[in-house]
């Protein structure tokens, strides 16, 4: 606006004739219409922010940020990213005693019961990873020892303590009263453990291990050691203030817990793990927690890191999220909590995930759900990975579903590393899922 009325006014005083009338022209432009359309600006961007926060939710305090580092790059001094598992900053230590009795006992089985000795990043789609380590195939590796190299067979399989932890962040946030969003974190799902199978030639028990080195042959390129999955959940243990009072129904106690000192404009949830829990109430600068518990204590709470510009970002991996654009319509939508009818919300709702982790939203196709009249449903492939199959659907089969493919393009300027593009359709389609229970939807790349 300010740009077209200099651009008008520009065109008026070079109409001019007289030189006195073009100066007192442009003073004029200068010194009062410039500033005022620079106030009514400056005032309607306010009206615009003012708007947009009175509308906005407290969910976008809960979007799960994540990525991978290595291990000696985590800093404890650091305020946003913490690792997914606390042990996975701590020095590996193996008893080769104990590798040694797994290895004789459990060396010749499936090794579903051997020692872990290592765990393996693999830069790999997610549906090659899953396959490899579900194929059974074996690999040789090197354990290094104070005293010499010894070569032992070693097998695969997926890291089910980071999807562990997903499903327990699911529980904290049922617990804690909250909706549900799909977490943005394939980097979990590409991990996977190495299990010691059998040993070549067997050291001593008095040995220190030093390394272990595996060899992943045509997949050697691939694997990462030493990097380890970070987010922006910490792990709190907070004592409640004061004495436990006497709940409405006097059978339960409210115990408060002030968490005003670790930030308010962080999201706070109360760990699954917390025993006899009744329901939350949630303040701007403290926590209720309504339980049978008649004593005060300590309280496990999961702290939700909001980002702000100065957090750190590792590299060379981009950090994801599961987080929404932040727009009007989204938190009108949100606040109503209405259900989607029409192909245009539902493409409103494609687009505000679209917009956020650059890719545009190309086409929406409803179809047939392909096997409607099968007897046995088909059974999933890797390819297809669900990510919120811990939430579950008893009542709609897929028999009955219709498929809608989502087809997507990507932004060129904010591409996805090759290794995570299949990931970020998985993603998408899970949230739709979501909010789509009664289609299949499966997102493509046009």
């Amino acid at each position: 606006m300010k740009r077209q009325l200099q651009s008008i006014m520009h065109d008026r005083i070079q109409r001019l004739t007289q030189l006195d009338d073009r100066r007192l022209m442009r003073q004029l432009v200068n010194d009062f219409l410039i500033d005022m359309v620079d106030y009514q600006e400056q005032m309607l961007s306010r009206l615009e922010q003012r708007v947009l926060d009175e509308s906005r939710t407290v969910s976008d305090r809960y979007d799960i940020y994540g990525t991978i580092c290595r291990q000696e790059d985590w800093d404890s001094a650091r305020t946003f990213l913490y690792p997914v598992l606390p042990e996975d900053v701590e020095q590996q230590h193996l008893n080769i005693r104990e590798l040694l009795a797994v290895g004789m006992v459990e060396g010749e089985t499936t090794g579903t019961s051997a020692q872990r000795l290592c765990r393996l990043f693999l830069e790999m789609d997610t549906a090659q990873v899953q396959q490899l380590a579900h194929s059974g195939r074996t690999f040789r590796a090197v354990v290094t020892t104070d005293i010499g190299q010894y070569e032992v067979h070693t097998m695969l399989r997926p890291s089910w303590e980071y999807t562990a932890c997903l499903e327990h962040l699911y529980a904290s946030f049922q617990l804690s009263g909250l909706s549900w969003k799909t977490v943005y974190h394939p980097y979990l799902y590409k991990f996977v453990d190495v299990l010691l199978q059998r040993w070549e030639v067997q050291p001593t028990p008095e040995e220190q291990i030093l390394s272990i080195t595996v060899d992943m042959e045509e997949f050697q390129a691939y694997q990462r050691p030493g990097w380890i999955p970070v987010w922006n959940v910490q792990q709190l243990r907070i004592k409640s203030t004061g004495f436990p009072t006497p709940a409405l129904d006097r059978i339960h106690y409210e115990h408060l817990i002030h968490v005003q000192r670790y930030g308010t404009e962080h999201g706070y949830v109360v760990d699954a793990s917390a025993e006899d829990v009744r329901y939350i109430k949630r303040g701007i600068q403290d926590i209720t927690i309504v339980s049978t518990e008649e004593r005060s204590g300590f309280w496990q709470i999961l702290q939700i890191h909001r980002p702000d510009q100065g957090h750190e970002v590792y590299r060379p991996y981009p950090l994801l999220n599961n987080a929404y654009a932040d727009r009007f319509a989204h938190h009108h939508g949100e606040r109503q909590s209405l259900p989607i009818r029409t192909r245009g919300e539902m493409e409103r709702l494609v687009h505000m995930l679209a917009d956020v982790h650059g890719v545009e939203l190309i086409d929406v196709q409803i179809g047939d759900s392909g096997h409607r009249h099968t007897a046995v449903p088909p059974q999933p492939e890797y390819s297809a990975l669900d990510l919120n199959e811990f939430l579950g659907d008893n009542i709609r089969p897929d028999a009955h579903r219709p498929l809608l493919t989502l087809s997507f393009q990507q932004q060129s300027a904010r591409a996805l590393p090759s290794f995570l593009q299949e990931d970020q359709l998985q993603y998408l389609s899970a949230e739709l899922q979501r909010r789509l229970p009664e289609y299949r939807c499966k997102g493509v790349w046009a």
